[in-house]
């Protein structure tokens, strides 16, 4: 394996690794997305949130973190493929998300999987597509 691609690996688990240690600063989270980015997010099979457009895709998950009092985002296993300046990460990520519901904090915790599609432009790696599947999801009292 080339240094060029060891690079290129190593500067996409950056954006990847920036994101989930923003936990829920989304305004923060925006610089790892292209202008014209498309975001699909499902629970389970069923798909919850379409969404185009890096202004789009700030107010939405805003909107949905914005009773989070707490969270802890810690990625897993990750496989990332290049194809010139395009490539595409597969990763894994843990987040645990603390909540009120019905007067008392609950915590949700995701196992969710991501799939990405990046593209570097103007020197740095940014997310064109992403799907974003929690695959698993419990919840239980704090």
């Amino acid at each position: 394996m080339s240094l060029e691609i060891l690079e290129a690996k190593e500067e996409i688990r950056e954006v990847i690794d920036g994101f989930a240690n923003l936990e829920c600063n989304v305004p923060a989270q925006m610089v790892y997305f292209t202008e014209d980015v498309h975001v699909m997010v499902y629970m389970g099979d069923k798909l919850t949130m379409d969404i185009h457009g890096r202004d789009t895709l700030e107010k939405q998950f805003s909107a949905f973190t914005g009773g989070i009092k707490a969270s802890h985002h810690q990625n897993g296993q990750q496989v990332i493929t290049l194809d010139g300046d395009t490539a595409t990460d597969v990763h894994y990520c843990r987040a645990a998300l603390v909540m009120e519901e019905n007067g008392h904090d609950v915590v949700s915790d995701n196992y969710i999987r991501y799939t990405d599609k990046l593209v570097k432009q103007e020197g740095k790696w940014l997310i064109k597509e992403r799907e974003q599947h929690f695959v698993i999801t419990k919840k239980q009292d704090l």
